[in-house]
């Protein structure tokens, strides 16, 4: 064990995946940031609506912290619907006033649930996986009649100052995929709300490439970037120092 821990949630739209998809990627994750990976399952739709997956990622974050890590030594991220996810139950972890951990890096993160962003018009010749008819059917049966822009459904609606109040983000995504510009968005949100937020856009590349992390170099440099970043910001705030601003 080494007394760090990366919380990271699964993607599959809220109503499909499991953590056996994500282990190659949060292995990855936790071993260049020398971390233990937590990958924990969390209930589905249509079955468990919003805000079940919320309540259960909020539930694995608690107890991680009751088992006695620090949250300076806890990092969270998540790819797809975990990607918001991650993010989501961040910003429900302020809600119940508990403190935040040292980073969060989300990965191609679906963060608008409204699925109105031009990018599923822009990228849908260039998207394989995932397109707008989908994404809105994926929404419908997670929220259930529930508000979009409730922002621990669609954290990019998040109030100002629950986004400056976010540890430091690595919104990592596709330029070519309809999920472009929710990080994009969410970037320019928490910089322009004081928070710190780094957004990389990877060209040549598809929704989620970085869980083919055992088979393509693409995959493991993406990877690796995140990695970077999650074991900076672990190591500035276990060291007692203060993580640089991500521009």
């Amino acid at each position: 064990m080494t007394g760090r821990v990366l919380l990271h949630f699964h993607g599959g739209g809220y109503r499909a995946g499991s953590p056996e998809v994500s282990l190659p990627l949060a292995g990855h994750l936790a071993r260049r940031a020398g971390a233990d990976a937590v990958v924990p399952a969390y209930r589905l739709a249509p079955a468990h609506p919003f805000p079940a997956a919320v309540e259960d990622g909020l539930a694995a974050y608690e107890a991680v912290l009751a088992a006695g890590t620090a949250p300076e030594r806890v990092a969270v991220a998540g790819e797809s619907a975990g990607g918001g996810l991650a993010l989501a139950v961040l910003l429900a972890a302020r809600e119940a006033g508990l403190p935040m951990p040292a980073a969060a890096a989300v990965l191609s993160p679906w963060l608008d649930l409204t699925v109105e962003a031009e990018s599923y018009t822009r990228c849908a010749a260039t998207d394989p996986v995932l397109g707008r008819a989908a994404l809105r059917h994926s929404a419908a049966l997670y929220l259930a009649g529930a508000d979009p822009r409730v922002p621990t459904a669609s954290p990019l609606f998040a109030p100002a100052e629950a986004l400056a109040a976010l540890p430091p983000v690595l919104v990592q995504s596709s330029r070519d995929e309809v999920l472009a510009d929710d990080a994009v968005r969410f970037g320019e949100r928490v910089e322009s709300s004081g928070g710190s937020c780094r957004v990389e856009l990877w060209p040549g590349t598809t929704h989620c490439w970085q869980l083919f992390v055992d088979r393509t170099p693409e995959a493991v440099r993406a990877a690796d970037s995140v990695a970077a970043f999650l074991k900076d910001r672990l190591d500035s705030r276990t060291s007692g120092g203060k993580a640089d601003r991500a521009v």
